[in-house]
């Protein structure tokens, strides 16, 4: 059976995790990471993650949910990353398609400051948007942990940004008409490629899988999982 890990998935609305884990399993998916869309889920993520060996949780507000956010989730967030060390941060980003853009940029700014302080992996969201992005890592360069860009269709500035950024591909790659992802893709670098899901149907990874296989022919399933696991199991999983 070929093994997947699925760098971005999402709790399901009705259903327990542990079934989603299962039926994962029997598909080959041997982990994954969940990431939070805002503060409401951050304390499931961390209970799931702490409960399973080949699970990492992100916790994050994600430019969708700014407007929510709560007062005190910076402090919130600060206490809980010290507290889980395997957190990462996620999902967090810019989205050009959504309103108040320097909200989402004082928010992003804020969580990449936090991340920094804790060293942990960030889960990016970025659309339309890697200027304001790129912007703001080169102001931490020097500290910055390691980033993943989901659902990666970005420019090629994004792609030669000197700094530890992984690519990770959602199902969408597979599509023609996601010619920006396709060629993104393409133009990864073997070592720094990933695949998920994006969301709580942890099986479509190999889809994921499948369609940068199909225009990579220099790399095999073996290769991303492996990058996977370097990034978020350390190189092993339970």
């Amino acid at each position: 059976m070929i093994k997947y890990i699925d760098s971005h998935c999402h709790l399901p609305k009705n259903s327990d995790f542990s079934d989603v884990l299962a039926r994962a399993k029997m598909s080959g998916v041997m982990g994954c990471v969940i990431n939070a869309v805002d503060a409401s889920e951050w304390n499931q993520i961390c209970d799931i993650a702490s409960k399973n060996k080949n699970v990492r949780g992100a916790i994050g507000i994600h430019p969708w949910a700014i407007n929510t956010a709560h007062g005190n989730w910076a402090n919130d967030m600060d206490f809980i990353l010290s507290s889980n060390p395997n957190l990462m941060l996620g999902e967090v980003g810019i989205d050009k398609t959504r309103d108040d853009i320097l909200t989402q940029e004082r928010i992003f700014t804020r969580q990449i400051e936090i991340a920094i302080k804790h060293r942990r992996t960030i889960c990016l969201h970025c659309v339309h948007a890697w200027d304001i992005v790129l912007r703001v890592f080169k102001t931490y360069r020097r500290e910055l942990p390691t980033v993943i860009a989901h659902a990666f269709d970005g420019t090629q500035n994004a792609i030669d940004f000197d700094t530890n950024i992984y690519f990770s591909y959602s199902p969408n790659v597979a599509m023609k008409n996601f010619q920006k992802m396709r060629i993104g893709a393409i133009n990864t670098p073997r070592d720094k490629i990933l695949i998920e899901s994006d969301s709580c149907v942890l099986s479509d990874v190999s889809k994921s899988a499948r369609g940068v296989l199909k225009m990579r022919a220099d790399i095999t399933a073996n290769d991303i999982f492996n990058n996977s696991l370097g990034v978020f199991f350390n190189g092993q999983i339970a």
